[in-house]
């Protein structure tokens, strides 16, 4: 898990996964739970092909014992074969949102709005800029409000209708 923590450091996609759109973000949550539970799988698959079944009594008789061992190296075999095909298919999943992070659809950012008062009227909308002595805000249409006429500008989440 160290290992792993190095490489994500080391090659980095976005900083965060909340600059994707939101079907992307989902997906990248899915991928990584996903991932987690098939490795936590193979780890259960790998520590009972090692440790075998727990409480599993154990014949002492030299026909039962051969019997029981023949048994067990078939289990831990197909365990060890699980483990391992767990392990591959967690690791191209994990792969796979490392992938979404990096080359998934990034949202648009947030448009900086403002309200701005003026002398005659009150305009809302994404604050454009300045063309000249005029400040422009995008609202349905795009306005222009001369500086020496602004009141105020305030910054606000959305823009309520009267």
């Amino acid at each position: 898990m160290t290992a792993l923590l190095g490489v994500v450091l080391v090659v980095k996609g976005r900083e965060t996964v909340g600059d994707l759109v939101p079907w992307a973000r989902v997906t990248v949550a899915v991928l990584l739970v996903t991932t987690f539970g098939g490795l936590l799988a193979a780890t259960v698959f790998a520590v009972r092909a090692a440790a075998g079944t727990p409480g599993q009594e154990i014949l002492l008789t030299g026909e039962g014992l051969r019997e029981w061992t023949r048994n067990e190296v078939r289990a831990s075999a197909r365990r060890i074969w699980c483990a391992a095909l767990l392990t591959l298919a967690a690791l191209s999943l994990l792969v796979t949102a490392l992938g979404f992070t990096w080359f998934g659809p990034a949202s648009d950012p947030a448009k900086p709005m403002v309200r701005v008062v003026t002398r005659g009227e009150s305009m809302c909308g994404e604050l454009v800029g300045t063309a000249g002595d005029d400040v422009v805000v995008k609202g349905e249409i795009l306005r222009k409000a001369p500086i020496n006429w602004i009141v105020s500008i305030e910054p606000v989440k959305i823009c309520s209708r009267p």
